[in-house]
């Protein structure tokens, strides 16, 4: 039976070798660097197929008795990571395990014979000596490490690595990270100089490359996809094309390249299962019309069907509530961030898990999420999904994100060169820390902080206190001697002059104790003013409440509101006014607040450059607009995206009669 030859965005491995093309020159070069030095890096930029390149291409060279290749990602703990795939492979040490029971070439030299091996090592020979075939570790994504992993881990992980180098053991090792992150190797390489010696950058596809690609799959013997006879350059050129759009550039991402051929399929044959036999012509490429960003699109599609599929049972569910449950699989610079459904569930407290779990039990059958079953994580199926993901990001989930980064990294370092959170900080992550939950260890040294930053607070009070007695005690032993060399009269001068300058002190005091008070009071009237909801507030409610609206990210105090306009009294026509609400004192922060409407209004559009002001609309019956969308643009930041739904409004608020 013939079988669908594209992986969508799934890598390929060594069972896939027959339909990997376009990547000949590498596989090549990277075979004779695995020869030529115990580690190889290999580089690229996100979704140029470097994991294909090493589990197909790479591996497809070898007869399976020349290597054993072992794949390790970082998951929770690179170092773990590698001591569970090393004993899952056999090099579990048991007691009494005797290192020596084998003797091979690779024991020839009776100095590292006498060598004392880590446990790392020692689990790498018993590995080796159950296949006798050369290990190869393939360290895969290895830029999670420096994205999510702490100095500490990093730290054990070098150490781990040098070890297995000076062990002489039967071990290759390859690198795989994204290019952008090759400055993070700069520690890495000055404790292991070899790490750059070798290594290989991965380009994106040129038009040479998709034609292989293309017309290799199509004239693959076991495929079910074929092309039109006397067509198959033109339809490769055409996709190419397709996918470049009009960026100057003679190269494309392979995961655009993948989708697109995808949906191209799909638009053929319909067949979901993908068993379909498909012809490829120029005319079905053409009818592909203009393509956009592909992955963006993409998602944005897969979002909406979900939302749409998942409606009728959850009724709160809508495509930003998706975003938000998608939101903790990518990393703050947009790449893959491995997690188990407990750690979503406690990112999302607030939400439905059954719903939770629908999302993300959905996108693991649209294959945008893979399941691990080594560390019980779901993932992103690529990290070029992960930039789009991230860019939906609301301001206040970027700022969680960057604060748990923070305490994590703090952490993260070894007690006895661990530094204290500083002032800055503790305010910094103070609103944030009831949303998400931190291990014990974290919320010890947050607790240490705030002591040792009160400590410290104290120390220079005091210190102040102690430089202001020891310059009065100095002024008054000039005045002492003073008193001796100089007349009465003028002692007495001095004494008036101390009095008034007490008197005025004083009388500022008075002043500012007035200034304070007038200012308190002056903040109960703005927030008792807001309505009857504040009327009845403490004092200290009322300064939680400005202490929150000026330090807490402008994202989490906006809301839309709206209030039904009596003319709605009969008739189909719906008339309100509509407002942003949100402190007074911090809209100068907005540039613009952009309100879309759609049919069924007069106006399609409505800009306001005040984001207080209220303004009437109204809405003529006819068409239906169930939600509109409200983008407000600040002069720093990100857009914050609001969504206002009428058919929620006016259920809530029906029709005067």
């Amino acid at each position: 039976m013939k079988k669908y030859p594209f992986k969508f965005l799934d890598s390929y491995q060594r069972e896939d070798r027959g339909v990997f093309f376009g990547r000949d020159e590498e596989i090549n070069a990277l075979y004779e660097m695995v020869f030529q030095s115990a580690t190889v890096l290999v580089y690229g930029a996100s979704g140029t197929g470097k994991t294909s390149l090493i589990n197909c291409g790479l591996a497809g060279k070898f007869q399976p008795h020349d290597w054993h290749d072992l794949m390790i990602r970082r998951g929770a703990d690179i170092n773990d990571s590698l001591v569970s795939v090393l004993e899952q492979a056999g090099g579990k040490i048991e007691k009494g395990f005797d290192e020596t029971q084998y003797t091979d070439e690779w024991d020839s030299d009776s100095e590292m014979r006498e060598q004392e091996l880590s446990s790392i090592s020692k689990s790498i020979q018993a590995v080796y000596q159950k296949s006798f075939r050369p290990v190869y570790l393939i360290f895969d994504q290895f830029e999670e490490l420096f994205i999510l992993g702490s100095i500490s881990e990093q730290e054990i992980f070098i150490d781990t690595v040098n070890g297995i180098l000076q062990s002489a053991q039967p071990v290759k090792l390859i690198f795989s990270i994204r290019e952008e992150y090759l400055g993070h190797l700069f520690e890495f390489e000055k404790a292991i100089p070899q790490l750059m010696r070798k290594k290989l950058r991965v380009e994106p596809m040129n038009l040479e490359k998709v034609q292989q690609v293309i017309i290799g799959a199509a004239a693959f013997e076991g495929s079910n996809i074929s092309i039109k006879e006397g067509e198959e350059y033109a339809v490769a050129e055409s996709i190419f094309h397709k996918i470049k759009g009009d960026k100057k550039s003679l190269t494309i991402q392979l995961p655009f390249l993948q989708v697109f051929l995808d949906k191209l399929y799909l638009n053929i044959t319909a067949d979901k299962e993908r068993e379909t036999p498909a012809e490829f012509t120029l005319e079905k490429v053409n009818e592909m019309g203009e393509i956009g960003d592909i992955l963006s699109n993409f998602l944005e599609e897969q979002v909406a069907d979900i939302a749409k599929e998942l409606k009728e049972k959850y009724s709160s569910l809508n495509p930003e509530l998706i975003w938000k449950i998608l939101s903790p699989f990518a990393t703050l610079e947009g790449t893959k961030d491995p997690i188990s459904k407990k750690e979503l569930f406690d990112r999302l407290p607030d939400l439905d898990r059954g719903m939770v779990d629908d999302v993300v039990e959905a996108f693991s059958h649209n294959r945008l999420l893979r399941y691990n079953e080594n560390t019980d994580t779901f993932e992103i199926a690529h990290d070029s999904l992960a930039k789009p993901i991230a860019e939906k990001r609301s301001i206040e989930e970027t700022a969680l994100l960057e604060i748990k980064r923070l305490v994590k990294s703090q952490v993260g370092v070894k007690q006895e060169a661990r530094e204290f959170f500083t002032e800055k900080q503790l305010i910094y992550i103070e609103p944030y820390l009831a949303k998400f939950k931190q291990s014990d260890e974290e919320s010890n040294w947050i607790v240490k902080s705030k002591e040792s930053l009160k400590q410290e607070k104290q120390k220079e009070a005091k210190q102040k206190y102690d430089d202001l007695v020891k310059s009065k005690k100095a002024m008054f032993l000039k005045i002492a001697v003073g008193v001796f060399v100089i007349l009465a009269a003028v002692f007495v001068f001095l004494g008036i002059k101390a009095k008034q300058s007490e008197n005025l002190a004083q009388e500022e005091k008075a002043k500012a104790q007035v200034a304070e008070d007038y200012s308190k009071e002056l903040l109960r009237l703005v927030i008792r003013g807001r309505g009857p909801d504040y009327k009845n507030l403490s004092d200290e409610q009322i300064e939680a409440i400005i202490h929150r609206e000026r330090t807490y990210p402008l994202d989490s105090l906006i809301e839309i509101k709206a209030s039904v306009s009596p003319s709605n009294a009969g008739g189909p026509n719906r008339n309100y006014t509509m407002w942003l609400d949100m402190p007074s004192f911090r809209k100068d922060e907005i540039q613009e607040v952009q309100y879309n409407f759609c049919q069924g209004f007069i106006d399609r559009q409505r800009i306001s450059r005040d984001p207080t002001s209220s303004f009437s609309i109204g809405y003529l019956g006819y068409g239906f607009c169930p939600t509109m969308k409200i983008d407000i643009i600040p002069f720093q930041g990100d857009t914050i995206h609001r969504y206002f739904s009428f058919e929620e409004y006016f259920e809530n608020n029906p029709l005067l009669d």
